[in-house]
């Protein structure tokens, strides 16, 4: 099986968040989405905000929301260092929803608000796009 596989390390500053074996891996770089297959060449590369995608030895399609970071590839391990990061199968799906209406709820009320600093509002919309990636997360996982 190992031929198949490679290591994948999923870290944020909470610590490990994943840490397994995989059959593949799919994510959005700067330069457009990348797949990783087994014997990949080498390679470091600046993620954007982006559900990733992987395949687990079961090969069951599994996701987690990555709120950017870095990729790196090295003779067969994939590692992801990001700020934050939440697999798929440990979100909540009716919270996330909720806490997404939340944050663009917050985000429309500030837009038009010119009293209001501009870091109210860079915060209100970096928290919707936490939460709509985290809803893509889910939605990725269950198709």
């Amino acid at each position: 099986m190992s031929s198949v596989t490679f290591d994948f390390e999923l870290i944020t500053p909470q610590g490990i968040i994943l840490q397994e074996k995989i059959q593949d891996l799919v994510a959005n770089t700067e330069a457009g989405e990348i797949g990783i297959l087994v014997n990949h060449i080498d390679l470091k590369t600046k993620l954007v905000p982006t559900a990733i995608k992987y395949k687990g030895l079961s090969g069951k399609l599994e996701t987690a929301a990555v709120l950017g970071g870095i990729l790196e590839v090295e003779k067969n391990k994939v590692t992801i260092i990001s700020d934050y990061a939440e697999l798929g199968k440990d979100i909540n799906e009716a919270q996330a929803k909720n806490a997404a209406e939340d944050a663009r709820a917050k985000v429309q009320l500030l837009e038009p608000d010119a009293k209001r600093s501009d870091r109210e509002l860079i915060l209100a919309e970096a928290q919707l796009q936490k939460e709509m990636l985290r809803l893509r997360a889910v939605q990725l996982r269950k198709n």
